[in-house]
C-alpha cells in the first residue's frame, strides 16, 4: 500500500509557501463505504500553527505516481463550496462560461 502525504504546502495568493500543514492526525472525510479501488475525494479541516483550519482535499486511492493533498484557506473554501452548490462547476456551465468568453474575445461582429 502506498504511504499517505503526511503534510502538505499552504500556498499565499502570488504562489510562495508560506509553510505546512500537518496531516498527521487529519480525520479524512468523504471515503468511506466506498468500494476498493473506486475514486473519490476526501476532505479533511486541519487546524494550523498560525492558528487558521485549513481545508485539505486529496483523491483516494492515490495515484502511483503522486498523493497530492490541495490546501484551502477558509475563504478559498467557502468560495469554492458557494460556486459548488449553486452549479458553476456543472460541465454544461463552464462550457458556456468558455463559449461566451470566446465570443467576447472575438469582438463585434458584421
Amino acid at each position: 500500500m502506498k504511504m499517505r502525504r503526511t503534510s502538505a504546502p499552504i500556498y499565499s495568493k502570488s504562489g510562495d509557501v508560506i509553510g505546512h500543514l500537518d496531516l498527521t492526525d487529519a480525520h479524512w472525510q468523504g471515503g468511506e463505504d466506498v468500494e476498493d479501488g473506486v475514486e473519490v475525494i476526501e476532505v479533511a479541516f486541519v487546524p494550523h500553527t498560525d492558528g487558521v483550519t485549513y481545508t485539505a482535499v486529496r483523491k483516494t486511492p492515490p495515484d502511483d505516481a503522486d498523493d497530492l493533498v490541495i490546501t484551502y484557506t477558509p475563504t478559498e473554501w467557502e468560495l469554492f463550496a458557494k460556486r459548488a452548490s449553486t452549479g458553476y462547476f456543472n460541465p454544461d456551465a463552464v462550457l458556456e462560461r468558455r463559449r461566451q468568453r470566446a465570443e467576447n474575445d472575438a469582438g463585434p461582429t458584421g
